[in-house]
Formats: structure tokens, C-alpha cells, sequence
């Protein structure tokens, strides 16, 4: 694992977003290998996944904080969830609908200021679907503009903005009929 992390490292240019990669890899290479592997089912694909999301990951380390774990967790865990579909897809097996979401201890309170009300928001974001669900994580939560976005779940920008809107206005529905 050290050469693949040399390798990373020679893909960044600056010293500080190196050391906050290096951080990143150590502290969420195995939960994103557990994550890819519970969507994959085989080791050698979860390792691919996570190498992916690595990548990806890369393209968007200026955006990223360290110092937020939920919001970091949450981050990574995204990208390498929708990389692990990816290649499920590409392998012709069937997505499972249901995750275990890892950010339930994000704090939903920046987004509205009553309690109540973020976590009435937040039980109907985790009503989404899961495409729906990750793009506001990485919007709202880890605030990244569309084309990061698109960057992070390897989709093209129009796209990504579409994806946006269908998951506003899913939630919109939700909080109109209160489901």
C-alpha cells in the first residue's frame, strides 16, 4: 500500500494538499474498501473502486477539509460508493437499494435553523433515492459547485445539474406531502 500512496502523492503538486491527502488515504482507505467490497462482493474490484475514488478524490483535494470528519466521511464515502456502482453495473449485476448511510451525525442545523425542522429534512433526504441522496450530501453538505460534483460521481456537468434538480424537487415533493 506505501507504493500506491508514493504514487498518489507524486499526482499533487503542493506539499500541504499532499499531507492532507496522505491523511485522507490513511484515515479512509479501509472504510472505503469495506464500502466498495459490501456494494462489489470481490476483493480485487473493491480495490479497484478505491483506487478509482482515490482519483477522484485527487481532482477535488483542494476543496476537501480535514477537520470536518463527518463532512469528510461523508465525502469520500460518496465517491467511493458511486464508483463501486459504476463497476457493479459494468459487471451486469443488479445495485442494492439499500446503504448504510455513514454521515447520520452530520449536522443538518446549518441547513435550517430549527432543530425539528433539519431533522424533518433530513428523514426525508434519507427517504431519497440514493442517486438523489449523495448529490445533495455533496452540494449542501461538502457544499461543492456542479462540476466538482460531476467530478466526484464521474458524470458530465449537465448531468450533474440535472441530477441536482430532479433531487430538489424529489425532496420538495416529500416536504409538500409529508411523507
Amino acid at each position: 500500500m506505501v507504493v500506491i500512496l508514493v504514487v498518489y502523492l507524486s499526482m499533487i503538486e503542493e506539499a500541504e494538499e499532499k499531507s492532507k491527502f496522505e491523511l485522507l488515504y490513511n484515515t479512509y482507505k479501509n472504510l472505503m474498501l469495506n464500502r466498495a467490497y459490501e456494494i462489489l462482493k470481490d476483493k480485487s474490484l473493491a480495490e479497484d473502486a478505491v483506487q478509482e475514488a482515490f482519483l477522484r478524490i485527487i481532482k477535488n483535494i483542494k476543496r476537501i477539509e480535514v477537520d470536518n470528519s463527518h463532512k469528510t466521511k461523508g465525502y469520500v464515502v460518496v465517491v467511493v460508493e458511486n464508483v463501486a456502482k459504476t463497476m457493479y453495473v459494468k459487471e451486469k449485476k443488479v445495485i442494492p437499494i439499500e446503504f448504510e448511510r455513514p454521515q447520520e451525525g452530520v449536522c443538518f442545523e446549518e441547513m435550517v435553523e430549527n432543530k425539528i425542522e433539519a431533522e424533518y429534512v433530513a428523514s426525508k433526504i434519507e427517504m431519497l433515492k440514493p442517486i438523489y441522496r449523495d448529490i445533495l450530501v455533496l452540494k449542501y453538505i461538502n457544499e461543492f459547485n456542479d462540476k466538482e460534483i460531476a467530478l466526484a460521481l464521474g458524470i458530465s456537468n449537465s448531468n450533474a445539474r440535472k441530477r441536482l434538480q430532479r433531487a430538489r424537487e424529489s425532496l420538495q415533493s416529500l416536504l409538500e406531502r409529508g411523507e
